[in-house]
């Protein structure tokens, strides 16, 4: 048995509609029957099965309300199974960081929501002030730890706690998105530290929705659909089934499960009850060719400097055999606090491309990034954007698209209309202009964004 056993796993919660304690609310539902109290059977979990060996990192990804969240706090016991049972090694100890905040009081100091987070843990006093010092070196929260945690950043609150959870030394560490706040500095202190628990033998369970912070830290991927698990094996393998499944929600219509082939093919990889019509690597591959031709079609050349951004970019191959060494880079665009990678590759690029990549953002991410990358262009650099256009502003209903695929202004796959991200370049300093579509695979619009002057 591994360090962590699932056996047939499923968790069930109550979700109640129109509850209330309202003597007066309770009597108009007996006239009413629309206002009565309802309650609906919601299973977050179905039937997980799966066992962590003792020094392995695993990511588990999957999108929002699929069970991640649940599965890690059914590990650290904070709820309890439905069906099934989950095993933890005796005497294991763990540690986590699920949500933001908890085991904090707003109302404590940080030096005293240190003691209290790791008295919960179960540390005695005198161990708290052993390792204290520590906590507060590695958080960098020296001048703030006497002020209360009600007036601190969502990034010092991640540092806190990652500083609590990382010097308990525990057996195995929990987390869920904890790169999703925090600077750059810190989030790559926090994989440091991360590989150092990897090569003292400890274990770690790791909920991200960033591909690159999966890539740092694990070599193994779980991935969770519909509150079921749906794969279970390597890392890339693993990570290019969850890309294949996400391009299914987004519209893709391939046939052939090309996918579930390449990952059953993996001797260490169980595809496991996968959803009908999972392959959508050919339309994958379709847009990097185009991604690598449309860039030569407007002036690539190889000793020119290009970032990659893309939502998914098969175009790697083509490129990286037709730059000059080191002049190609790419980084995961879908998470977008990733962006601080700038910071450590060339000064400015000539051309930027984040192809299908607006389409998996909310507007105030595609803002973030745009600003990002405007700053990195060369003075004739040239970023371009493929996105679903909104032609009419005021409609906010879904719009189907001629390839099949259908957009929302509120949810995945999403549409902006052009003037509203004309706004954002404006802001910084930017110029933007519509290139049209030029064969784009999924009928994306296709944006140029240059710097003024």
């Amino acid at each position: 048995m591994g360090v962590i056993e699932a056996q047939a796993v499923s968790k069930q919660f109550l979700l109640r509609h129109n509850a209330s304690v309202e003597l007066k609310v309770r009597f108009l539902g007996l006239l009413h029957p629309e206002r009565r109290q309802s309650v609906e059977e919601f299973w977050a979990l179905r039937n997980i099965s799966f066992s962590v060996e003792p020094g392995e990192a695993v990511g588990l990804v999957g999108r929002n309300g699929s069970g991640k969240s649940t599965l890690l706090k059914l590990i650290a016991a904070i709820h309890r199974p439905t069906t099934g049972r989950i095993l933890v090694a005796r005497n294991a100890q763990i540690s986590s960081m699920i949500e933001l905040g908890v085991g904090f009081h707003p109302e404590l100091t940080g030096r005293e929501n240190i003691f209290l987070n790791a008295a919960i843990h179960g540390l005695t006093g005198a161990a708290i002030e052993q390792i204290y010092s520590a906590i507060v070196d590695y958080s960098g929260l020296e001048h703030f730890i006497d002020v209360p945690i009600k007036n601190y950043s969502s990034g010092m609150y991640m540092r806190l706690g990652f500083a609590i959870a990382a010097n308990l030394n525990p057996d195995i560490l929990l987390l869920d998105e904890i790169f999703a706040v925090g600077d750059a500095e810190f989030q790559q202190r926090c994989v440091q530290t991360l590989r150092g628990f990897m090569d003292d033998g400890k274990t770690i369970i790791f909920v991200s929705h960033a591909p690159s912070a999966i890539r740092a830290i694990c070599r193994r991927v779980c991935v969770l659909e519909q509150s079921e698990l749906v794969f279970d094996g390597d890392l890339e393998t693993g990570l290019a089934f969850y890309e294949g499944l996400s391009v299914r929600r987004a519209g893709g219509h391939v046939a052939v499960p090309e996918l579930v082939a390449q990952a059953s093919a993996v001797g260490d990889a169980r595809v496991v009850s996968p959803p009908p019509e999972v392959g959508a690597d050919a339309q994958l591959q379709a847009a990097g060719r185009w991604q690598f031709e449309f860039l030569r079609h407007e002036g690539l050349e190889p000793q020119h400097y290009v970032l990659d951004i893309s939502a998914d970019s098969r175009a790697a191959v083509h490129m990286r055999s037709f730059m000059h060494e080191h002049h190609y880079h790419a980084i995961d665009g879908v998470s977008i606090n990733e962006m601080s990678e700038l910071s450590g590759m060339p000064s400015a690029f000539d051309f930027v491309i984040a192809n299908s990549l607006f389409a998996s953002l909310p507007f105030n991410s595609v803002a973030r990034c745009i600003a990002s990358v405007v700053r990195k262009l060369t003075t004739s650099g040239r970023f371009y954007a493929t996105w679903f256009d909104n032609p009419s502003p005021a409609d906010f209903d879904p719009i189907v698209r001629s390839s099949g695929v259908t957009t929302y202004s509120d949810r995945e796959p999403y549409h902006y209309p052009l003037a509203l991200i004309a706004q954002v370049c404006d802001s910084v300093g930017a110029a933007i202009e519509c290139v049209g579509t030029s064969g784009h695979p999924r009928g994306e619009s296709i944006m140029c964004i240059t710097r003024r002057g």
